[in-house]
This record gives structure tokens, sequence and C-alpha cells, in this order.
């Protein structure tokens, strides 16, 4: 099983952000299950109160463009799967995982 982190990426203005969500292992086809159920749930701020929510898959499915209008502002943001690929945490190596 791989180790997989979920990032939203979202600009507002001037400015641009970049945040881990959530970690987990899994296979690539359980990743990408919850890349999707992520886009189409997860709040990327806890005062917005959505109205409604567009979900656009890009690529083969390890990304996804959400835009999201809220009572008093649209939000558009992007979730991102990533792969650990190497750590010089032993805990991270793949044949240390039990």
């Amino acid at each position: 099983m791989a180790r997989w982190v979920i990032l939203i990426d979202r600009g507002v203005g001037e400015s641009y952000d970049l945040d881990e969500v959530t970690h987990f292992e899994g296979t690539r086809e359980e990743a990408r299950a919850r890349l999707y159920e992520l886009a189409c749930t997860h709040r990327p701020s806890i005062a917005l109160r959505q109205k409604r929510r567009q979900v656009y898959r890009i690529g083969d499915g390890d990304a996804y463009y959400a835009r999201i209008e809220g009572m008093m502002s649209t939000v558009r943001v992007v979730y991102r799967l990533g792969e650990l690929a190497w750590s010089t945490h032993p805990e991270s190596w793949p044949w240390a995982w039990k």
C-alpha cells in the first residue's frame, strides 16, 4: 500500500494557499475515490454557506476543480492527490509499514 496526501490549492485575490487536507494509506483506486469524495463534500472555509457546488475532473482523476457558490462569495479550489515518493523518516519507508 502507498501513502497518500490530498492537497487543496486555493487563491483569493493576491494570496495563494496550498494546504494538506488529509494523509492516509491505500491503493491508487482507494486514493482516487477518497479524493473525489473530498472534492464533493469538503468545506474549504468554515464561514462558507454553500448554495451550489460544481466539481470537474482534471486529467485522469488525480485532481478535481471545485467551484463552490456561497451566500456571499464564490470559492474556487483544486484538490490534488499526491503519493509519497521518498522520505527521510524510516516509518515512512514502504518496507517498514506493517
